[in-house]
């Protein structure tokens, strides 16, 4: 697993490719990092290199299912190392696939120095900055929670290439930290303390996808596995009641990075042991989060509507309005989709206040039906609900989080367009498909 990683991240560090699409948007040395050069052998054929990364995913995948099978046999300590070392390694390279670390950068960087909201402006509005070349989306305001922007914005002093080495630093120990607290979660619930760290801290979708393509889920699903400690160090007899309190808050400040984190919130406050501190620790953290929503932003909302409004080829609901006839998730079936996700939402909330201990295991299913009912899914975003899979809760998830892992590795293959067209499938050639593509053509112009 640790050498499949390593060969994705000196491969992408070797020279600009599609392993690092910024390298490509804006070609520059120092957007290589440290391990630039250390494969000179390495292909210059795209084919052969995406080939090549296929076979990495694979064995990476393999490593991961063996050592999830297997890790009762090794000390946590062990695998825990293993996977920060891993995650260090990762940041030492370029961004990889599907990254949208300098759109962070970007919506930060309008925000304190050129007097633009990112909830309102678009990014094309700073399109002399340094960082506008890096990105993509310059023409979609920013659909990132305003706790998120805030803290992208503390980062601009150390200038526009610092800015990329501070985020890295936040990701690695973020990243760390949220596997030390998987472990432990695991520990106090008296599941398996070395399969819970394998189960998530090696996973290809945490380590490739998400630390490696450097995405914000890390310090949102640091938070929430805060939040999730508290409530398990809540149950025991004598457990000060600050703990209650503090997963209120830790709940409300994953959705202020993250806005998807917004639908757990009944679930962790009605399954604390004091329900009535863990409301008080919410309402204060609302409270602190209207500062900069109000004060700084304006009271403007991220723009998660038009990112919704996109389809991927292989997310469920364009799979099933490809059944329906409708050509893919068009309107009607995006509409099906999020009434659905209320529906699961709101069922987890009723079931957590009716049973406290479900906690947890509702947390998890409805995050991983969240990924199921997005038109619009990334393979990292399984890693929002993988924590809480890890941990046994409920095991039943389990051989479908292995499935639903192969299935958005596929769905975020650089041969993807490939593969369909090789069943038969040209999304573009369907009304729906085209308009999909049209509108993702719009956002990156």
């Amino acid at each position: 697993m640790p050498g499949a990683v390593v060969w994705v991240v000196l491969a992408a560090a070797q020279r600009p490719s599609t392993l690092s699409p910024p390298t490509l948007r804006a070609p520059a040395a120092w957007l290589l990092g440290p391990l630039h050069g250390l494969l000179p052998g390495l292909t210059s054929g795209v084919a052969r290199l995406h080939f090549d990364l296929v076979v990495a995913l694979v064995v990476a995948g393999v490593g991961w299912v063996v050592a999830w099978a297997a890790a009762p046999a090794l000390r946590s300590g062990v695998l825990l190392g293993v996977s920060a070392l891993a995650q260090l390694v990762l940041v030492l390279g370029p961004p990889l696939p599907l990254t949208d670390v300098f759109n962070y950068e970007l919506y930060g960087r309008m925000a304190a120095l050129h007097g633009l909201n990112p909830y309102r402006a678009l990014p094309v509005a700073a399109a002399n900055d340094p960082a506008y070349a890096l990105s993509n989306w310059h023409h979609l305001s920013s659909p990132y929670g305003p706790l998120f922007t805030a803290l992208s914005e503390l980062l601009v002093p150390f200038g526009a290439h610092g800015w990329l080495t501070a985020w890295k630093a936040v990701v690695v120990v973020c990243g760390v930290g949220s596997v030390a607290l998987v472990g432990a979660i695991a520990a106090r619930l008296g599941s398996s303390r070395p399969r819970a760290i394998a189960a998530f801290g090696l996973s290809p979708l945490l380590l490739i996808a998400e630390v490696g393509g450097l995405h914000n889920d890390v310090p949102a699903v640091l938070c929430l596995l805060a939040a999730a400690w508290c409530l398990v160090r809540g149950r025991g007899a004598g457990a000060p009641r600050w703990v209650n309190a503090a997963a209120g808050v830790l709940v409300v400040t994953a959705a202020g990075i993250k806005p998807s984190f917004a639908i757990v919130i009944g679930m962790v406050v009605l399954g604390a042991r004091s329900r009535l501190w863990a409301v008080a620790g919410a309402a204060v953290a609302l409270a602190a989060l209207a500062v900069p929503t109000f004060a700084v932003y304006g009271g403007a909302l991220p723009d998660i509507h038009t990112q919704g409004a996109l389809v991927t080829p292989l997310s469920v609901p364009n799979l099933l309005g490809l059944a329906a006839g409708h050509g893919g998730a068009d309107a009607a079936v995006r509409s099906v989709a999020r009434d659905v996700m209320v529906l699961v939402g709101a069922a987890g909330t009723l079931a957590v206040g009716w049973r406290r201990r479900w906690a947890l295991s509702a947390i998890g299913v409805v995050l991983f039906c969240a990924v199921l009912t997005l038109p619009w899914v990334m393979p990292w975003y399984l890693v929002w609900a993988l924590p809480f899979i890890a941990v046994g809760r409920p095991r039943a998830l389990v051989p479908v989080a292995v499935i639903a892992t192969g299935w958005l590795v596929v769905g975020g293959l650089p041969q993807l367009p490939g593969i369909l067209h090789s069943f038969g499938y040209f999304p573009t050639r369907l009304s729906t498909g085209l308009a999909n593509h049209r509108e993702f053509v719009r956002l990156l112009q």
